[in-house]
């Protein structure tokens, strides 16, 4: 959600932070650390494995989650969202990924190589446009866009056919995921006006 150049962020921050934040809890999913379940009436995580992680950003989540089972969806991602932009940053700083803020001309933090921080949204761009089937982490990265609204500020065609394919192809509880941070989104705007 940032330009590939500039680091300057395109989405607004608290809808950049609640896709970052959903990312987060992907993550957890996706390594089979986390699940979605329901219980008394309310979609919640479900812990599956309590191995620490090796990313310190992930284990930290999977650390809260553990410790505070009870919380819902929802709530995870909202407590996430606070701090995901600077957690993820300075994740990918460490990383070498982005550069740090240099002198007084440059606040913002901008990508160490341009064309790796391009390649995940032009790999889900040349896919739309070939029709191909993504595999799951990036039916995931195109679900958060969707729920986002980033898919406006990133992706050359809009298809929502082809949107709602990917997302539907998912197993159910990353579709869960997808569906609670565009709810998270939609409670967001309204909240603040």
């Amino acid at each position: 959600m940032h330009d590939n150049s500039t680091g300057r962020i395109r989405l607004h921050a608290r809808l950049a932070g609640l896709g970052l934040a959903a990312a987060i809890l992907g993550e957890l999913m996706l390594t089979g650390r986390t699940t979605v379940g329901l219980a008394a009436g309310q979609i919640r995580l479900v812990v599956l494995d309590t191995t620490p992680p090796e990313d310190a950003l992930v284990r930290t989540a999977l650390g809260h989650i553990i410790a505070e089972p009870s919380h819902r969806f929802h709530t995870w991602l909202q407590f996430f969202a606070r701090t995901a932009l600077a957690d993820v940053a300075a994740r990918m700083t460490a990383e070498g990924l982005l550069r740090p803020p240099g002198g007084r001309l440059s606040r913002r933090q901008a990508p160490a190589d341009v064309n790796v921080a391009a390649w995940p949204g032009g790999r889900v761009n040349l896919a739309i446009q070939r029709g191909e089937r993504l595999n799951v982490q990036d039916s995931v990265l195109l679900g958060l866009l969707v729920a986002t609204g980033g898919n406006r500020l990133v992706l050359w065609e809009q298809s929502p056919k082809y949107f709602a394919d990917s997302i539907a192809a998912l197993p159910a509880p990353l579709r869960e995921l997808i569906a609670q941070t565009e709810a998270a989104v939609g409670d967001s705007i309204i909240s603040r006006r």
